[in-house]
Formats: C-alpha cells, sequence, structure tokens
C-alpha cells in the first residue's frame, strides 16, 4: 500500500463516523448511533506519514483488507459502505 499522509487518514476516519480521543496518541473509535464499538485504530502524534508497516497494523485493528483500507482514505468507501463490513464479518 502507498503511503499516506496522517492528515488524511484523520480526515477519512473522522468523516467515517469514528470519534478521536486525544492521549499520547489519537485514538479514534468507531461510534455508531452515539455508541463507541469495539472497532478502533491509533494515530501517533508525531508521525506525518504513514508507510506500508504502519498501515498494516492500522487495515488489521480496522478489520480491512489493504484495497479497503485504501478506498476508506481515499474516499470511494462510503461511511455507510464501511459500516456493513464489520457487521458482516461478525466483528460488531
Amino acid at each position: 500500500m502507498k503511503p499516506c499522509k496522517a492528515r488524511d487518514i484523520e480526515a477519512a476516519l473522522l468523516k467515517k463516523g469514528f470519534r478521536v480521543k486525544e492521549s499520547h496518541h489519537k485514538i479514534f473509535y468507531l461510534a455508531i448511533n452515539g455508541k463507541i464499538t469495539g472497532v478502533h485504530t491509533f494515530l501517533s502524534h508525531g508521525i506525518r506519514d504513514y508507510n506500508a508497516d504502519l498501515l498494516a497494523k492500522m487495515k488489521g485493528q480496522l478489520h480491512l483488507s489493504g484495497k479497503e483500507l485504501g478506498d476508506l482514505i481515499r474516499c470511494p468507501l462510503s461511511g455507510e459502505e464501511y459500516l456493513k463490513l464489520p457487521e458482516e464479518r461478525k466483528i460488531l
């Protein structure tokens, strides 16, 4: 997967229904109907570009394939479409 800017990842996650909690990292939790789910990922305050290794960890945390994560970040995958994936995979 191609490297991605942290700001692009953050914008995409917020647009798709994730909420952010600031700590030593930015923690993004998926919220559905106002309820926080167990789906979450992290962005470090000090990293501006996420390489393939970090994106591989993120795709595991979000229960996505590499292509799905790319689509989530670059927005071909809508928030509604993303919400169907964890449900289909019995994660939620």
